[in-house]
């Protein structure tokens, strides 16, 4: 029985063979008649031109050339004559440059496709040899025929005679694309190297016949051996190689207390990919070796899901490969990567549009992977997500100073720094070691001798090492130095914020030690103005970027010390010391500070801590918060006077009204409610005042759109949404919260009550925006302006009504006395007079016909109100003041028609 399968066994390791013999005999007859056509083409077109002319038609070709398949790598052709060949080219090294800036690729990958498509049968039959060597091991494992050594010796003889055969047949038969025997010493020599690493991987993790590092030594020979055969054979046995190799630890099988020695032989693979396209330039080896290097080492992590250790070694694997992917193409201890980046390939304009080199594109890709690994090896574990931190740190520094020799790498940069402010910002990766620290407090609760915890300052250290490197960056010559040094500016303020805000780091350390941080920041933010002012002269736009992060890290240390207005007015602060720099030092970079601080103080004053600490803080502290801030951005308008800077003027001018209508709203709410409160009686003045203050928010986004740009669809969509707000409070106000219909109570004497902020306000609110935003659609505005004159007249009637009737009896089930109906008589004729003196002093026939409006208003309400509702005198007197004030004001709109037609020309 055992005959059998032994029989059975060769069968299957022959049947390959002879696929590939007979495959190979047909290729060779394909291949003859392929030349013998091409040779009779040669000697049609070496004929002389007037043989060719003579003739009416061409001479007919034998009836096989048409049906006979060819090759895509024929035989060479017959030697043509000089006079033909005289022009072609001499054939390149097969070695080139060894620079990593010649290197082409994307279309690296598509000939690997061509390739394949037209020589699958050498794929399938490479695959079909290394599985036999494979199952060779397994067949010895089941069956018990061979000890464990014996079986190991098989599969290395094996693996050494399908090289040995290789090599016989390339030194006999050659393996070029021309010859006969083309790719198959490729086919043995790869299926022989996949046996030899089976053997080796069997005798380590199957039968523990050697120790990790004899292993491991012997699997590096065995990629150091492939790498010579792979430049000598060529691109099949290097995939070969590469895809055998890393499928050999899966295929053999068995369990392994330490498995992350494995990581190790991956590496070596991916590294002996990357040395034959480094030797051949093979581009798409490069791309095979770090995908399956990647793909291999998180199957291999996803197999133990449970072993921290190799977690861990998995995440210093990932950025290992990069390194690897940056370096060996470079062959040299830094890359030198030249071109385009890839964020300026994908910034550039079609006349400027190339293509980034093939190692750039390389290193992007793997670039993201590892990242995305990182943040992954973070979920497992306190110690892992250290590891994760600590690499994207060093990973960043590298890139950061790798990028002056390859200009190509400096937008790469970005990711690893990234990677870490997420590590430390996004509560979805810190979760670990958040509960890591939070542990670690708790186990000293109770204890006499307390320790501050170093993660924060360590954490805040690595950011600001990376802004460290940032600010070297843009100190040496290259491209965007102000990009690197706004770089700089920002990573550890960032990463400031997010201790501060994520993990709480001033309940953990205490208030003082870490506005200690956040003072230390800045002064380091100093010293790098100082310097970067001493290098550029007259041009200080680096300094200035460091001086305003100096002075955001000054603003927070006051925040983290102080209260909720100091931040305020530090920000506040920050924003007049922009438009100073600019004034001074002539700086128009510094209208984008302008708009990110007037950003920042728009959610501090409306949001966090907002409007609603306003309403409960005390009354000075407000008045500091918002009254400091409408000072400082007055004064930053007035800085801004110098230059011509019409973006920074839009910014400051639409804050400054949102803001100065905040101030008022609130300064009244304080004033109102220290002297009646704040009851269920009391919501039509309160609805009011913060229906105000959100008109004025929205009218300040509607100011903003005469800006243009792309960010005017977000700030048309902010002025919707806030003034849907903003009417949801005066629709309340003048419904709900209508003394006419509800139980209100007025406070206030005649025209000096609650009823101000309530009505009055928002319509004075509306009606100024509509005015001052000359550039909205004329529909817009009037849309703006006629809510606002509604509001105005229901000021008006409520007013007259609490003239008559008192704040207590404002309701309509008090009836209307014949005084207070004629009052509204007179204030609508007065109100018609007033628009017809308006519209004659602005010239204006809008004006003109509102007052007609209001007059036909007045003229309704006595023909059908008070004939109905005055008797005696009272009903007589208000006809007779209807009758005289139309007569007047009829003679009045004539004049003015009159004064608006120019006069006939004589």
């Amino acid at each position: 029985m055992e005959a059998i399968f032994v029989l059975l066994g060769l069968v299957v390791l022959a049947l390959p063979v002879a696929v590939i013999v007979l495959i190979i005999a047909h290729v060779r007859l394909r291949r003859q008649v392929a030349a013998l056509s091409r040779s009779v083409a040669d000697l049609y077109e070496a004929a002389p031109p007037s043989t060719t002319q003579s003739q009416p038609k061409s001479p007919a070709r034998p009836a096989n050339t048409a049906s006979a398949p060819v090759s895509e790598k024929p035989f060479a052709p017959p030697p043509k004559p000089a006079a033909q060949t005289a022009h072609v080219t001499p054939k390149a090294s097969p070695v080139s440059p060894p620079t990593a800036s010649r290197r082409t690729g994307p279309s690296a990958l598509k000939t690997l496709g061509v390739w394949m498509r037209d020589n699958w049968f050498y794929v399938i039959a490479a695959v079909s040899l290394a599985l036999a060597g494979i199952f060779l091991v397994q067949y010895g494992i089941e069956t018990g025929l061979l000890t464990p050594t014996m079986r190991v010796i098989a599969a290395l003889a094996f693996g050494a005679a399908l090289i040995a055969a290789g090599e016989a047949i390339r030194r006999r038969f050659g393996d070029d694309a021309a010859s006969a025997t083309a790719y198959l010493p490729s086919v043995l020599s790869g299926a022989g190297l996949v046996s030899l690493m089976g053997g080796v991987l069997a005798a380590r993790l199957l039968y523990d016949l050697v120790a990790p590092g004899p292993a491991l030594g012997a699997l590096f020979a065995i990629a150091l051996f492939g790498l010579l055969l792979g430049w000598r054979h060529g691109p099949l046995l290097a995939a070969v190689g590469l895809i055998g190799g890393m499928a050999a630890p899966f295929l053999v099988g068995g369990q392994s207390e330490n498995p992350e020695w494995l990581l190790l032989y991956f590496g070596l693979l991916t590294a002996l990919g990357l040395g034959i396209d480094t030797l051949r330039r093979w581009a798409w080896v490069s791309a095979l070796s770090v995908t399956l290097g990647f793909a291999t080492g998180l199957l291999l992590q996803l197999s133990a899901p449970g072993d921290e250790a190799l977690m861990a070694s998995f995440a210093g694997y990932v950025v290992v490969l990069v390194l690897l992917a940056l370096l060996i193409p470079s062959r040299a201890l830094a890359p030198d990567h030249s071109g385009l980046g890839i964020v300026e390939t994908v910034a550039a304009t079609a006349e400027t549009l190339r293509k980034p080199i093939f190692p750039v594109i390389l290193s992007g890709a793997l670039l993201v992977a590892c990242c995305a690994a990182l943040g992954y090896a973070a979920l497992y574990s306190a110690t892992t997500w250290q590891l994760s931190v600590g690499l994207a740190t060093g990973l960043a520094i590298l890139l950061i100073l790798w990028s002056r020799g390859a200009p190509a790498l400096q937008d790469q940069a970005a990711l690893p720094a990234l990677t870490l402010l997420a590590l430390i910002a996004l509560p979805e990766l810190n979760a670990a070691g958040r509960a890591a620290l939070d542990a670690r407090l708790a186990a000293q609760e109770g204890l006499t001798e307390q320790h501050l915890p170093f993660d924060l300052s360590l954490l805040l250290l690595a950011a600001t090492l990376v802004g460290l490197a940032s600010a070297w960056r843009s100190l040496k010559p290259g491209r965007y130095p102000a990009v690197w040094a706004a770089a700089a500016a920002l990573i550890a303020p960032l990463a400031g914020l997010a201790l501060d805000f994520v993990w709480d780091a001033r309940a953990l350390l205490g208030a003082w030690p870490w506005a200690l941080h956040a003072l230390a920041l800045a002064a380091l933010m100093v010293a790098q103005a100082a310097r970067f002012a001493r290098v550029d002269g007259a041009v200080r736009l680096r300094a200035a970027l460091f001086t305003v992060s100096a002075l955001a890290c000054l603003a927070f240390a006051l925040t983290v010390l102080l209260t909720e207005a100091a931040l305020t007015l530090a920000l506040a602060a920050v924003v007049v010391s922009a438009a100073a720099l600019d004034r001074r030092f002539d700086l128009p970079q510094m209208t984008g500070f302008i708009a990110a601080g007037i950003l920042a103080l728009g959610y501090r004053l409306v949001f966090d801590p907002g409007l609603d600490w306003a309403t409960d803080a005390p009354v000075l502290e407000m008045l500091a918060a918002y009254g400091g801030t409408l000072a400082a951005l007055l004064a930053a308008l007035w800085l801004c006077t110098l230059r011509p800077r019409p973006r920074a003027r839009v910014f400051l001018e639409s804050a400054a009204w949102s803001v100065a209508g905040m101030t008022v709203s609130l300064v009244l709410y304080h004033v109102i409610e220290a002297h009646i409160g704040h009851g269920q009686k009391d919501v039509h003045w309160f609805l009011g005042l913060y229906g105000t203050i959100w008109i004025g928010i929205a009218l300040a986004q509607l100011e903003r759109l005469m800006l243009g740009g792309p960010m005017r669809w977000l700030r048309a969509a902010l002025a919707v949404v806030f003034g849907l707000v903003a009417l949801g409070n005066i629709l309340t106000a003048v419904s709900l919260g209508n003394p006419l219909f509800e139980e209100q109570v007025v406070h206030g004497v005649i025209g000096l009550n609650t009823l101000i902020p309530a009505y009055l306000l928002p319509a004075l609110a509306l009606i100024l925006g509509a005015w001052r935003l000359g550039h909205l659609p004329r529909w817009l505005r009037i849309g703006i302006g006629l809510p606002g004159g509604a509001l105005a007249l229901l000021w008006l009637g409520l007013t007259i009504r609490h003239a008559w009737q008192g704040g207590l009896d404002m309701h309509t089930i008090n009836g209307i006395s014949d005084g207070e109906l004629y009052s509204y008589t007179v204030a609508l004729l007065l109100a018609g007079a007033g628009l017809f003196y308006q519209a004659l002093a602005r010239r204006s026939d809008a004006l003109r016909r509102a007052g007609v409006a209001v007059i036909a208003l007045a003229v309704a309400k006595v023909f059908l109100i008070d004939i109905s509702g005055l008797a005696g005198l009272v009903r007589v007197f208000s006809f007779l003041l209807l009758g005289l004030s139309l007569a007047g004001l009829a003679w009045f709109n004539r004049w003015v028609q009159t004064r608006a037609t120019p006069d006939p020309e004589p």
